[in-house]
């Protein structure tokens, strides 16, 4: 865990550390992947706004362990886990994003999930009480479309088997067990994040995050960016309840 000894690429909004120099040209194309995903969720959500973010001395590193083993002994993660992102942890000292080399779904999946999560949580502040699921909707965005999950998700609602509007903010999916519930939870946040953009278009969405940014709890701050269409979580999960029964 001496990051000195490390290998680095640097562009303009991230570093990549690797430790093996027969991994660079992986490094290059995460490089390249990282600063793509980095302009499309910043676009997205309305973060490039705002100013120059994640450059020079403010650059988020991306750490690729050569393997699994070494990638959970240095971290302390589980071995079930395929990588992660922190903020000015001890270990890594800034924001960084960390997974390891034999990570299949690495570049397409985890990565752009990863960075969506860093991005939204700068826009909206670390330490801000923003629901769990609005949080991994916008995540979850930035991974390859799924339209077997949005119609499994079609189908729950039709079978009134999603999760209530009533509950959906206080979820922390965090410390559930049930893998079932688990799997609903990812795909209903991310099917009512895509609603919210495709219905009511991207200039509502960016109105969100940036009441969001100002202070205002997700009630207000949702209300503010679509009243009088939806006013509440209930008109929410009213409208998207629609759509879906449509599908």
């Amino acid at each position: 865990n001496d990051f000195t000894q490390w290998q680095q690429i640097k562009g303009l909004h991230f570093v990549v550390f690797f430790f093996n120099k027969d991994d660079e040209p992986l490094a290059n194309q995460v490089s390249d992947k990282a600063e793509e995903y980095y302009d499309r969720v910043a676009r997205q959500i309305g973060y490039s706004r705002y100013g120059d973010f994640w450059t020079w001395e403010e650059r988020v590193k991306i750490f690729i362990f050569p393997d699994q083993l070494s990638f959970a002994l240095t971290t302390g993660q589980p071995l079930w886990s395929r990588g992660y992102s922190t903020r000015d942890a001890k270990l890594f000292d800034s924001r960084a994003i960390i997974s390891f080399k034999q990570e299949e779904n690495f570049l397409e999946n985890l990565l752009p999930h990863e960075i969506g999560h860093l991005i939204f949580k700068d826009l909206a502040g670390f330490d801000r009480p923003i629901p769990v699921w609005f949080h991994e909707g916008v995540a979850q965005l930035q991974d390859r479309p799924d339209e077997a999950t949005e119609a499994g998700m079609a189908a729950l609602v039709k079978g009134g088997q999603h999760i209530s509007f009533d509950l959906l903010n206080d979820i922390d999916i965090r410390l559930e067990k049930d893998e079932r519930k688990v799997s609903v939870f990812y795909a209903q946040s991310r099917s009512v994040v895509e609603f919210l953009i495709k219905v009511y278009g991207q200039e509502a969405f960016q109105r969100l995050c940036r009441n969001l940014r100002d202070g205002m709890m997700f009630p207000r701050a949702l209300s503010g960016a679509y009243s009088p269409s939806i006013d509440s979580m209930a008109a929410l999960g009213q409208k998207w309840i629609e759509c879906m029964k449509e599908k």
